[in-house]
């Protein structure tokens, strides 16, 4: 797609790199270690640019690990959930202890003695604005109360982070534990589900270019199912997002110049 790159050399989230008018923006950035290959490849495909703007899609470390140190490297602007940011010190910082699942992190931090990243916030978000040219992010609250999606209109492309997981073939659900609101999160989806473009990037699993749309309604449609563990689907798609999680992906193809130049 014209304009948008799936970065490769990351580890964790998926990580975008979009074309919004003249600005380059990113949207998420995997674990704090995918700042390096994030910074070598928007080189390549953008040489001479910079990133003027991070766009989190929810506090998670997987998804914002890396926003602290590309936020110093480029200057940055860092976009967030205001639900998800806490004001210490005269600044907003990021949160990432929100979510039911993501206390062991915190504890396997203290045990290894390291802190989690800080993350300074430029823009913590209420509501639903356009946060760079053509670009509108839009409240998802649930998997945690400040998570958003960002909707590039012109292109027809949702930057969903975890509101679904991608397995190709199919669209998930995070599971119950990992949300800090299975309710709320939901109805976000319920909610997002008819406005949802034939595009949709997730921050997990491949990116789906046709039918996106379609997918999430019919997700949105269903009920939860009680969760066996040992379901033999169940236990593919874990080892599935385990894999995409602490993998660092190879690039398939070179990628395209930019459109802009």
């Amino acid at each position: 797609m014209p304009g948008v790159w799936w970065l490769h050399g990351t580890r964790g989230s998926n990580v975008y790199l979009v074309e919004a008018g003249t600005e380059l923006v990113l949207i998420d950035t995997g674990f704090g270690d995918s700042a390096r290959g994030i910074a070598r490849e928007v080189e390549e495909v953008a040489p001479g640019r910079t990133v003027s703007k991070i766009l989190l899609t929810h506090a998670h470390v997987d998804h914002a690990g890396a926003a602290g140190l590309l936020r110093e490297a480029y200057g940055a602007e860092v976009v967030a959930g205001l639900a998800d940011c806490a004001w210490r010190g005269e600044r907003w910082l990021l949160r990432e202890r929100v979510g039911n699942s993501h206390w062991l992190r915190g504890l396997l931090a203290a045990i290894r003695r390291r802190a989690l990243p800080v993350v300074v916030v430029d823009q913590a978000l209420e509501g639903e604005l356009e946060v760079a040219a053509g670009i509108i992010a839009v409240p998802v609250p649930g998997h945690t109360p400040g998570s958003y999606c960002y909707l590039d209109v012109a292109r027809g492309v949702a930057f969903v982070g975890d509101l679904v997981i991608s397995h190709t073939e199919w669209l998930a659900r995070p599971l119950k534990l990992s949300n800090a609101d299975d309710k709320i999160y939901l109805e976000s989806l319920r909610g997002f589900a008819p406005r949802a473009p034939g595009a949709g990037f997730p921050g997990h699993g491949a990116p789906i270019v046709e039918g996106f749309g379609e997918k999430l309604r019919t997700l949105a449609d269903l009920p939860r199912r009680r969760m066996n563990p040992f379901a033999l689907t169940r236990m593919r798609q874990l080892r599935r997002f385990g894999h995409g999680m602490s993998r660092r992906r190879e690039r398939a193809a070179d990628p395209p110049p930019p459109s802009g130049g």
